[in-house]
């Protein structure tokens, strides 16, 4: 008897997991694969690129040094008086972390309101240090779409943003998340990122700073976004090492603690203003992917620098419309060498040509390190700086924030960062035809990295879009 119950309960167990099985893979795999896309009358309308900039007061510094990254968050956070938020997908309790954490806790003793958005994967809920900030009574932070069995089918929507807004004054946006890999000089070989720092002097709905915090108000609200309900951390001892850390990074960075001119660091603009994906987690219209390329078709010329490219059909049509009507579309990524992201490689190897009969240039960089910058410039004029990476994950899926920038000043200097990088570069025409860049120095793959490689590029084919 008891034989048979078991092999009863045996078969029960066994229905139960495969229908969990096919409905993840029907929500998670079969449906995100096929997108709802922006129609391409959609994608034409809206108005011509200078109307669509915001208020031209607004000034910005580019920040693309690892240690001035970690400056500048300090600094961020020591100017504000009244307000912090704070989102990002990554958070880790390491060297800069701490340090972040430190300096917010300050910022909370001194009265400043903080709210903070992470991703639910971040498993930073459990961690001491964040519970002893937010055991303050003037700092909330929320998760976004953490994993729950009951919702598993939204398992894989993620918050990919990542900015710092002070007050109604400044904010930084970009790719870093908060680790050592891409703050502060902590490891040896971090990775290369961008962030843009946009002061507004006065007070505007039109100015990005605006629209930035309305979509953070809109993400605060959202069902999916949990409030952290772990309880305080049980030592006192938490908050008084942050105490300890925060007086010792004043020793060591006395420039994060000085009163900042903010007009003085930043460069004047025509214009700013911030572009995003739809907040909710679930299958996504690609509005900042469509929004970026009617932007490009403003323009003569493109480009696009991105970790890796994974594109849908529906992406490599605009990119082949673009390069069809005249448009020069350039695009650097890591090259498989130093790219960190296997994805990311294994594909490029699978989709080089399709990449390729869209008409663009691609740049294969060979770095020291690997290169997590995203960013589009738009002729001589026109820059956009963010989280997006040129894939169907920042298209149909993650939430994703950019900031485009009318400013000649600042497009010179991206454009100067962007051909050292194509000098160290595998220039690949839409022949195929390949030429080494001036400073292009060959680097070997390892045999154990060329096998992973091989059996990669076969087992993402039914998933590329989710990755």
């Amino acid at each position: 008897m008891a034989q048979k119950i078991l092999k009863i309960v045996g078969k029960t167990v066994s229905y139960i997991l495969l229908c969990v099985l096919l409905y993840l893979l029907l929500t998670c795999v079969v449906i995100p694969r096929f997108q709802k896309n922006i129609s391409k009358a959609e994608a034409a309308s809206g108005p011509p690129l200078p109307e669509y900039l915001g208020d031209a007061t607004e000034r910005v510094l580019c920040v693309d040094d690892n240690y001035q990254a970690l400056i500048w968050r300090l600094r961020v956070i020591e100017a504000a008086q009244e307000e912090l938020i704070l989102s990002t997908y990554d958070f880790v309790d390491d060297n800069s972390g701490r340090d972040i954490l430190a300096t917010l806790l300050m910022a909370a003793e001194r009265g400043v309101k903080i709210r903070i958005i992470i991703d639910g994967r971040s498993g930073l809920e459990k961690d001491e240090c964040f519970r002893a900030l937010v055991a303050m009574p003037n700092v909330e932070a929320r998760f976004y779409n953490p994993f729950n069995l009951l919702t598993l089918r939204k398992a894989n929507y993620r918050m990919h943003d990542k900015y710092l807004v002070a007050d109604d004054t400044v904010y930084l946006l970009g790719g870093r998340n908060i680790r050592d890999t891409f703050l502060g000089e902590y490891t040896e070989h971090g990775d290369i990122d961008r962030d843009m720092l946009v002061y507004s002097p006065k007070p505007d709905s039109r100015t990005s700073l605006a629209q930035i915090k309305a979509y953070f108000d809109e993400m605060w609200q959202l069902p999916c976004c949990e409030n952290l309900n772990s309880p305080p951390p049980e030592s006192e001892n938490t908050a008084q090492a942050l105490h300890v850390r925060y007086n010792n990074l004043k020793k060591a960075y006395p420039e994060a603690f000085a009163e900042t001119d903010w007009e003085a660091e930043t460069i004047p603009t025509g214009g700013v203003r911030f572009l995003s994906n739809p907040p909710h987690p679930g299958n996504k219209q690609p509005t900042l992917w469509k929004s970026m390329v009617r932007l490009m078709e403003n323009g003569e010329s493109t480009i696009i620098q991105t970790p890796y490219i994974m594109s849908s059909g529906e992406m490599y049509r605009d990119l082949t419309r673009l390069t069809e009507s005249g448009k020069k579309v350039e695009i650097v990524i890591n090259s498989i060498e130093t790219g960190a992201n296997p994805w990311g490689c294994t594909d490029y190897m699978n989709q080089k040509r399709n990449i390729l009969e869209t008409g663009v240039e691609v740049y294969e960089h060979v770095g020291a390190s690997s290169v997590h910058t995203k960013t589009v410039l738009i002729d001589d004029r026109y820059s956009i700086v963010g989280s997006f990476n040129c894939d169907m994950r920042s298209a149909y899926l993650d939430t994703e924030v950019m900031v485009v920038i009318d400013c000649p000043e600042l497009n010179a200097q991206l454009q100067e960062v962007v051909r050292y990088d194509m000098e160290h570069s595998r220039h690949i025409l839409p022949d195929g035809t390949e030429i080494l860049g001036e400073a292009y120095e060959p680097k070997e793959i390892s045999l154990k990295k060329q096998i992973f490689y091989g059996i990669l590029r076969i087992g993402i084919i039914p998933f590329r879009h989710l990755l």
